[in-house]
Order: structure tokens, then sequence, then C-alpha cells
């Protein structure tokens, strides 16, 4: 089990939900904290709860300036940066044929290109050492399609596919002391879920307890409830009809029906 104290994380999306409890747990760890969200008053509630010494950041990762801003500012601050937590996200719920134009864009700009770019400008921190890890946040919606969840889990599936694809890279290019953990959780039971019909509601201090514990040891990937795992293979196997009808009995095509998260438009 690796030792983190001392290590500088950075956590996105850090103004609330799992965010606010990955600083919470990454400073009982006795960690150096980097907090990036794109609202400021939910981020200095974070901070004022945390009543640690937290370096905080505004930023809309879904923009490459802002993106370069805060790097810079940053490295000027904290010093190079070594657990990158890739938490931030937006989630909507529409029927596709539905779905406005600006949720697709703003679903995918965070989701992805966020991520994606975020991940890019802090890379060379964790290269410099030849150590380090990333945490990325997928969800169960990366393992199959979801009705209503179109853009939500083309965006999940896009940044698992990014995360795999950066572990495998990091090995070819002599870097596989930088480590990644992919976590696939079904509903966490936060603001962006609120109505959401399901019968599994992960508690979000779960799924940070478990996803520390997967930093601690190394692990790849994190499956949440574990028998997410077996849901690529099963709808592999089955005939698809079999398996369609399987998604359907247990409900899974009415989940967004009574969605209204944060709120209906981004």
């Amino acid at each position: 089990m690796k030792n983190i104290a001392g290590k500088t994380v950075l956590i996105t999306g850090a103004g609330m939900g799992m965010g606010r409890l990955f600083a919470g747990k990454f400073k009982d760890a006795s960690c150096k904290l980097v907090l990036v969200d794109i609202d400021k008053q939910a981020l200095e509630k974070t901070a004022s709860e945390l009543n640690a010494d937290a370096h905080t950041y505004v930023c809309d990762i879904s923009d490459k300036d802002q993106i370069h801003m805060l790097t810079g500012r940053v490295h000027e601050d904290t010093g190079l940066v070594d657990i990158i937590v890739n938490n931030a996200g937006v989630l909507y719920g529409y029927p596709f044929s539905q779905c406005p134009d600006e949720v697709i864009a703003r679903t995918i700009d965070v989701n992805v290109k966020g991520t994606m770019l975020l991940t890019k400008a802090f890379l060379p921190d964790l290269m410099s050492r030849k150590s380090g890890h990333i945490i990325t946040m997928a969800s169960a919606s990366s393992l199959t399609g979801v009705p209503d969840l179109a853009a939500y889990a083309t965006s999940k599936h896009a940044i698992a596919g990014f995360s795999e694809s950066l572990r495998l890279e990091m090995k070819k290019y002599g870097f596989s002391n930088i480590r990644t953990t992919l976590v696939y959780p079904h509903f966490v039971d936060t603001g962006m879920v609120t109505g959401v019909r399901s019968s599994v509601l992960l508690r979000p201090k779960d799924v940070v307890d478990r996803v520390f514990t997967a930093l601690q040891n190394n692990e790849r990937y994190v499956y949440m409830p574990w028998w997410l795992r077996f849901i690529p293979l099963l709808l592999d196997v089955l005939p698809t009809d079999l398996g369609d009808w399987i998604l359907f009995k247990t409900g899974i095509s009415r989940t967004m029906e009574t969605w209204v998260g944060h709120a209906k438009r981004p």
C-alpha cells in the first residue's frame, strides 16, 4: 500500500458532491490540495469546510485558455502535481431526439474535452518524476447504452477509452510507474442524479472510500457494485434481444424519466 502523504493532489469538480468528499479524504491523508471547480461559491464552501490550507482555482476545464492559465498558477503556487482526480462532469437526461444541441455540446466539452485537456496539461508533471496517479471517474453507462442518457453515456464511453489508451501509452514509453485508476460507478446519490429511478443508488462516501483504497493499491479498475464488471461479458454472450429484455425488465429503460438533477439545461 503506497504512502501518499505530502503528495500534491489536483481534484476537479471539487466544489460539491464527491469532489468535496475526495478533498476531505486527501486532506486526512496529509496531501497538499489543489481544488478546481467552475463554481466559485461552491469551491469556497469546500475550502471553508475542510479548514485546511487548500489552493482553490475557479476554472472551466472545457476552455483551453483557462486550462493554460490554471497550469501556470498551480505550478507557481504549489509546484508539480502528483495525483490527478478527474471528477468534474455534467449529466443531463433527454430522449436523444429531443436533446438540445447545447446539452450535447456541454456534455462532451466538460466530460471529454475538459478531462483530456486538464490531464494533458498536468501529465508532464508526472512524467518529469516518472511517477504519479490519474483517477478518472467513468460510469456504469460506459459499459452499455442507457435510454434517455445518450450524450452522457457517449461521453463516459469516451473517457474510459481515453484512460485505457493513456495507461497503455505510459507503459509503452517507459512511464509504467504512472498509474491510472478507471472508476465505473452506478448512479451515485448526489445532486446530479436527483429524481433518478434506480434500485441501485450508491452513497458518495462509499465510492470515495473505495476509490481511495484503489489508489493506495494501484488498482486499475473499480466497479461499483462489483457485479458491473460482468455486464459487457453478459451482453456479448447473450442474444441481443435477450440482453435488451433483461435491461428493460430491470428498469434501466426508465431510470431517467423522473430525473431533475441540478438543472434541466446547461
